[in-house]
């Protein structure tokens, strides 16, 4: 069976693929990551949904390809044929500053300033996130909204070139997933100013989340799960998700998630049906409040 991945190798969505294609692959049984990368997400869902029988397929899916971009696009909406398996592990978005300069204070009074100085300056002080209508993009603009600002958006291609671009000056804020980020947190070649979630990432535990550093809480994750075709039959679909399930129980996978930035979850059958409903309707709240900032 393949499990389709709607981005480029070398990815977050990539690199999660793999180390689940890894932990439930066995000799009568592989799983063969196969990337499509294309139309934020699009191009692997149709791949999917038109697999053949003979060779059913599975996607693993992302906060962009199945939350988000079903509220945006109507060519998204065959997400909802989908049938969920699992939900492999999330990631916290995190707002960024460059760390040319050291902190001159805590990180919520960091995020306070500048959002002082995008009150005085409107339209002039502005964030990056990694693509238009990315779930980085909606975080964003949840936060401008909620801060009463208007802040002018740099969309990026990805975090590759956005994180550089942080690190060189080019930008002074940007909004990712701390998975992406993670590795140059860990060096303080970025500053973490405030993450969302209901409590503190243990993966950065000395950053406060948006409803510590001032703001209404935003509890807007990305997640990573697998999402099986109409043609993969009930009862395979749930003998998978139970070796899923299994093998994300194992501490030696757990940490290497966790190394990687992302926060295992491991959810299967009707709790994974739920997250994802719960997603979905999070993220249909975000649109509608920032829907006319979306352009």
């Amino acid at each position: 069976m393949h499990l389709v991945v709607g981005y480029g190798a070398g990815g977050g969505a990539d690199h999660v693929a793999r180390v689940v294609a890894d932990s439930v692959s066995a000799p009568d049984s592989i799983l063969l990551v196969e990337n499509r990368p294309g139309a934020a997400g699009l191009v692997a869902l149709q791949a999917v949904l038109h697999a053949p029988a003979q060779r059913p397929a599975l996607l693993l899916g992302t906060v962009g390809s199945v939350s988000i971009a079903p509220l945006l696009s109507p060519q998204a909406a065959d997400a909802a044929r989908l049938h969920a398996v699992a939900v492999i592990a999330s990631t916290p978005h995190v707002l960024l500053a460059g760390a040319a300069a050291p902190a001159a204070q805590p990180p919520a009074a960091e995020l306070q300033a500048w959002l002082e100085q995008a009150r005085r300056r409107p339209g002039q002080i502005g964030f990056a996130s990694l693509g238009m209508h990315s779930s980085a993009h909606l975080v964003g603009e949840l936060m401008c909204r909620q801060a009463g600002v208007r802040m002018a958006h740099i969309p990026y291609p990805g975090s590759a070139r956005a994180l550089t671009d942080l690190q060189g000056g080019h930008i002074a804020l940007l909004v990712s997933t701390l998975q992406a980020a993670l590795p140059l947190l860990r060096q303080n070649r970025v500053r973490a100013l405030a993450v969302t979630g209901a409590r503190r990432s243990p993966l950065a535990p000395d950053t406060p989340t948006f409803a510590e550093a001032g703001l209404a809480a935003m509890h807007q994750a990305a997640w990573y799960g697998v999402l099986a075709a109409p043609t993969v039959a009930a009862p395979r679909r749930d003998a998978l998700a139970l070796r899923l399930q299994a093998a994300l129980q194992r501490p030696a996978l757990r940490q290497r998630l966790t190394q990687d930035g992302a926060e295992p979850l491991g959810l299967i059958g009707p709790a994974a049906a739920d997250y994802l409903a719960a997603q979905r309707e999070s993220w249909r709240g975000a649109v509608a409040l920032v829907g006319t900032r979306l352009g």
